[in-house]
């Protein structure tokens, strides 16, 4: 019903709306000054919300009272093989009102998303966007290392890779142009007609200096987050803390703490940080952090409720304290994944540490926001290769050391 309501304001009534204010037709005006429509404000009321919400629920009772609801479906998913013909006969109703429930739900959901990420795939072939796309591709490939470096050639003359890349497009380009004037078409590519400055020296030493910054900034904020999350997962642990209330209310507060922190992003608390702290990789270590902590409690925790329970009653037995259970019992069986976890969170914390710079978080990230801003494609095109080259030697290296460990 919510996405019968969305396709309504958004669809229909923008289309009532040219009738209304176009065509003056009565019945048209009528309906949109008695709904007091504005497509330049859709409005989304919460009395609408509930109304829906009421009506979606009287209408869930009476398809589960008629016995052919959606639920009802589901829980014969359990009982297909079944002795009694009534039963297979209800099975195979609810099987086919499933279908043309789900089939109804998916167009209509697919219809309600190309509304509201306003989809226009015109928009994606017009000459202006395409031109200026290939026009920026261009201008960050100069970037790349040897991209604009000439070559000299035994005639006397020179190229470089840059002014193949440039040919090869205008190359395409001037094809676009036959085919837009043979199909009847006015409106033609221009040809891309760019010089390649190629970064000096000195600029590649100060991105790398930056995105080294990055790199141990990454490394600082997993380095930390390790013994916190390693001593709060054994709290955070369903079967370690089931037998004690006050560690059930431990359990509890580590749990919301681990929500709380892990659905902020990163980004969010590198600018909470900065006002802090200030400006600088600082803030970004802190806030990459407090992410890590959350999500590695989460990973350790898992992994300690998945333990064998033998050892833990095998200790328990002998009058063991639940800290030397704890780390005879679990820790052994715990040790490999935790270090997969590790390297796996040092891999995501290398990757956000890029672009954390992006709102004071320091490293290469800072860097990046400041060369766009000044749109100097060149050297974003050089940033974007050295931030690959790290992210992908930090891939190919962790992955080797899961696979190792596994």
């Amino acid at each position: 019903l919510v996405l019968v309501r969305v396709v309504g304001a958004q669809v229909l009534m923008p289309f009532i709306e040219d009738l209304a204010l176009d065509d003056k037709i009565p019945w048209a005006v009528s309906l949109v000054e008695g709904l007091s429509y504005d497509s330049r404000e859709p409005a989304f009321e919460w009395v609408t919300i509930f109304l829906l919400l009421g009506i979606g629920a009287a209408l869930g009772a009476v398809l589960a009272a008629s016995g052919k609801s959606f639920g009802t479906w589901i829980a014969s998913i359990s009982k297909l093989q079944v002795n009694s013909p009534e039963d297979s006969v209800r099975i195979r109703q609810h099987w086919r009102f499933a279908r043309i429930e789900g089939w109804g739900l998916v167009v209509l959901t697919a219809i309600t998303g190309w509304v509201i990420t306003k989809i226009d795939i015109p928009m994606m072939l017009e000459i202006t966007g395409l031109q200026g796309t290939a026009r920026l591709a261009l201008q960050l490939s100069c970037g790349l290392p040897l991209v604009g470096t000439l070559v000299p050639l035994a005639g006397g003359d020179s190229v470089s890779v840059f002014g193949l890349l440039q040919s090869v497009m205008n190359g395409a380009l001037s094809g676009a142009n036959g085919l837009i004037g043979f199909f009847g078409g006015t409106s033609f590519f221009e040809t891309l007609q760019l010089t390649c400055v190629p970064p000096t020296s000195e600029y590649y030493g100060v991105a790398i200096g930056r995105l080294s910054e990055s790199i141990y900034l990454a490394f600082m904020a997993t380095a930390f987050a390790i013994p916190i999350a390693f001593v709060m997962a054994f709290f955070a642990a369903r079967n370690l803390t089931k037998h004690s209330p006050m560690l059930r209310f431990v359990y509890v507060a580590i749990r919301i703490y681990m929500n709380i922190t892990r659905s902020i992003e990163p980004l969010i608390w590198a600018i909470l940080f900065s006002v802090w702290v200030g400006i600088g990789p600082f803030s970004g270590a802190i806030a990459l952090m407090i992410h890590s902590i959350s999500s590695l409690v989460k990973l350790y925790s898992e992994a300690i409720e998945g333990v064998d329970d033998g050892p833990l009653e095998a200790l328990q037995a002998t009058g063991a304290n639940r800290v030397a259970m704890a780390w005879f019992a679990v820790v052994p069986q715990v040790t490999m994944p935790y270090l997969a976890f590790t390297i796996y969170r040092w891999d995501i914390n290398v990757r956000m540490a890029t672009i954390i710079g992006l709102v004071g978080g320091g490293g290469i990230g800072g860097l990046l926001i400041q060369e766009q801003g000044l749109a100097n494609w060149t050297a974003v095109g050089t940033i974007a290769f050295l931030i690959f080259l790290v992210v992908w030697s930090m891939d190919f290296v962790s992955a080797r050391v899961r696979e190792a460990i596994n």
